[in-house]
């Protein structure tokens, strides 16, 4: 194993994706390769940190040993987490590839089988409010038709949407009470329970009747609350994973918030933080309508033989 993983090479360059020019970090191995493509300011910055600091200290060392390549990263002067954590992202892929297993299997270990439940901003308004909803299905197929029904069900009344798939509204506190009747018709009919949640810009008394709350500090909710920050006073707390540095130091949060009784929720649109949900056992992730995650959590549940949705 440590001829396949060794690594050969690390390079940056930029890529046109998503209409803006991005960076590509790729990392080779001696079997197989692996990438991450993050949306920075100075992509000549970004070049010039995996190139000329990062590369040189972890080429030749094998990128399955992740807790040590992720110890050299993060000892290197590069201070911005997001690089350091795109290299270790790269890394992982390019291990996982390398001996052909799926990058959760590499991350988490050999029996890694929960998948996390995938949820989804359905409504939005122009101030930054969305409705949500988590459907608690028994498979990631069921998920997908869930979203697949919504959608069919949602779009007579509001056909206008943006480029995450949100349709669009003027108020979304003003259509919570048509929302809720659309989303509880379709879990009546499908025998499922959908929770129903806001991301909110500022409260609203309309809010108290669904099940989530997000927002970015502590308020009075009956259901559940979810903050930009870990909270020991909330429910559930998102992760940037591009804010931790490493997979290394995003397990160790994972781990330190799980036992504070803070369930941890992924927030992107990253088809490689599907395997790390699963890797690491988080329960949540969202991300948006038109993002490739739902389809990569399909193809893993195709794979796994005994399956099992997470629940929170």
């Amino acid at each position: 194993m440590e001829y396949e993983t060794a690594i050969k090479r690390i390079t940056a360059k930029k890529v046109f994706k998503n209409s803006k020019i991005q960076v590509k970090i790729s990392t080779i191995t001696e079997k197989g390769i692996g990438y991450d493509v993050i949306d920075v300011d100075n992509p000549e910055y970004v070049i010039s940190d995996i190139e000329n600091v990062i590369a040189p200290e972890i080429i030749g060392y094998p990128a399955y040993d992740q807790d040590f390549i992720d110890a050299i990263i993060c000892d290197t002067n590069v201070d911005n987490p997001m690089i350091t954590m795109s290299a270790s992202v790269s890394v992982a892929r390019a291990a996982s590839n390398s001996i052909n297993i799926p990058m959760f299997k590499h991350i988490g270990g050999i029996l890694s089988a929960d998948l996390p439940v995938v949820s989804c901003p359905i409504l939005a308004d122009k101030k930054g409010n969305q409705l949500i909803v988590f459907p608690m299905a028994e498979s990631i197929g069921e998920m997908i038709h869930t979203y697949e029904f919504i959608i069919d069900n949602i779009y007579p009344k509001y056909q206008s949407r943006n480029m995450e798939g949100e349709f669009l509204c003027k108020s979304v506190f003003d259509n919570i009470d048509d929302f809720s009747e659309i989303i509880s018709n379709i879990a009546e009919d499908e025998d499922l329970d959908i929770l129903m949640g806001a991301k909110i810009t500022s409260y609203d008394q309309r809010i108290e009747s669904l099940d989530y709350l997000e927002t970015n500090e502590i308020v009075d909710f009956d259901g559940l609350l979810c903050t930009e920050n870990m909270d020991e006073e909330a429910d559930i707390s998102k992760i940037n994973p591009y804010t931790t540095g490493s997979l290394t130091e995003m397990k160790y949060l994972v781990s330190y918030m799980t036992n504070a009784g803070i369930t941890p929720m992924i927030d992107s649109e990253n088809t490689s933080f599907a395997h790390l949900a699963i890797g690491f056992k988080v329960p949540i992730i969202k991300t948006s309508l038109t993002s490739k995650i739902l389809n990569e959590l399909w193809n893993v549940e195709r794979i796994l033989k005994n399956p099992n949705i997470t629940r929170f």
